[in-house]
């Protein structure tokens, strides 16, 4: 009994694959992994979930409110002298104090008293939903006369260094810390990757057959594992969600699904952005200043952050003093690969080279908020020459297609991006 060369005859619903000695027509792990060995973005990605439609929602959690800000209007009196006391919020940052709450300046220094200390004030008065009265000098530190600094701005950041109660205080009273839930969605692209070969091809002998495949599905491979890692990073989609719902269930609408990128910058916190467009030179500094950001927006040094750059980004990096970077001197080798970037606040990022990254741009990323979510695993078909559906060409034919989206958590708060540098 002869054996097909290409694929051994078998019931509709599946068939033998040369690559991993099977039957069967799901081939999703398959593929991820050999993806994951050509590419360590995807590999820290990892597989993701499973998801049961081609829209997916979540919810995202905003920070928690550690700021005010002075909204720089003549309502604001502050600014304006030692013992000014008015200071005028938007509402629902007026919402998020109480009585009693502490202040400090976070835009500026406000050195008071002998020791130089920074003023801090307390709320005394919820005056308006736009306003609030506070207690200047708090802490005392100039003699108790009620002078604050002078120092001020108009539009200063406060940080909430308390939120104290008095004994016996009542639940009413306290600030309504609920904030309505974000929804984010993303929606499913559909990826596919195809082989063929002419009946002349697949008349050959079996190696050669067997050999000519595997280096189609190389090449596929790499293809889908470039496209993905894109899809991933730069992905986007309509604006109007309306034309974006109505791409599911049509065959004349194209379905794209949302990258990092897109997420990040659809979700800036303007008061600590992550995205770094003004910064054209990558330094040891400029990566540092994003960690630091993240640091003050909550960020957990322990988490295990990449740093995902294209590949002259990593060069420079290796590049850097030998103050910021440590090498080990070998006898037998010369060049070196900076494999880890460590922060000032304590973050310890792998540095991670891929090709779909464009020159402009460096992503600092935590993986476990950033996840695939697979609508239909990658499986294949054979149709036409020797197979069990044949169609009448002189070709044999094998597609993989599979649907996928990405959910991404905490995008403004917990990534971070530059976006602007020169090319080099």
């Amino acid at each position: 009994m002869a054996v097909d060369a290409v694929a051994i005859s078998a019931p509709s619903f599946a068939s033998f694959d040369i690559l991993d000695r099977t039957e069967k027509r799901s081939v999703h792990n398959v593929l991820l992994d050999a993806m994951f060995a050509k590419s360590r973005f995807l590999e820290v990605l990892g597989s993701g979930i499973s998801i049961p439609g081609p829209r997916h929602e979540w919810i995202s959690l905003a920070a928690p409110v550690q700021t005010v800000t002075a909204d720089g209007s003549g309502s604001n009196t502050v600014d304006g002298g030692a013992t000014n006391k008015v200071l005028s919020l938007s509402t629902a940052d007026t919402a998020a104090l109480r009585v009693g709450s502490l202040l400090m300046n976070a835009s500026r220094a406000t050195p008071i008293g002998t020791y130089k200390r920074n003023e801090i004030l307390m709320v005394t008065e919820m005056t308006s939903t736009t306003t609030v009265t506070c207690a200047r000098d708090y802490g005392n530190f100039a003699g108790g006369a009620g002078n604050g600094s002078t120092v001020h701005g108009a539009s200063d950041v406060y940080r909430i260094i308390g939120q104290n109660t008095q004994e016996g205080s009542v639940a009413s009273l306290d600030p309504n810390t609920y904030s309505a839930d974000t929804i984010l969605e993303n929606f499913s692209a559909i990826n596919t990757m195809k082989m063929q070969l002419t009946g002349s091809q697949k008349a050959r002998a079996m190696a050669v057959v067997d050999s000519e495949v595997e280096r189609q599905w190389q090449r596929e491979l790499l293809k889908l594992k470039n496209q993905r890692v894109s899809q991933f990073l730069y992905g986007t989609n309509s604006a109007n969600t309306t034309a974006a719902s109505t791409s599911i269930g049509s065959d004349t609408i194209l379905r794209t699904s949302k990258g990092i990128l897109d997420f990040m910058v659809d979700n800036i916190v303007a008061a600590n952005a992550l995205v770094d467009y003004a910064t054209t030179t990558l330094t040891y500094k400029s990566i540092n200043d994003l960690f630091i950001n993240l640091f003050n927006n909550g960020a957990d040094p322990s988490q295990d952050f990449k740093i995902v750059v294209p590949a002259v980004s990593k060069d420079v990096i290796a590049s850097w003093d030998a103050d910021l970077v440590r090498t080990t001197l070998d006898n037998q080798r010369v060049g070196r690969e900076i494999t880890v970037f460590k922060s000032t606040m304590g973050f310890v990022a792998e540095v991670i080279a891929d090709p779909m990254v464009s020159k402009t741009d460096v992503f600092i990323i935590d993986p476990s908020k950033i996840i695939p979510c697979t609508f239909r695993p990658y499986d294949k078909q054979e149709w036409g020459k020797g197979t069990s559906a044949p169609n009448g060409d002189d070709m044999w034919y094998q597609r993989t297609i599979g649907e996928e989206t990405l959910m991404m958590l905490d995008p403004g708060t917990s990534h971070a991006a530059m976006t602007y540098l020169t090319w080099i």
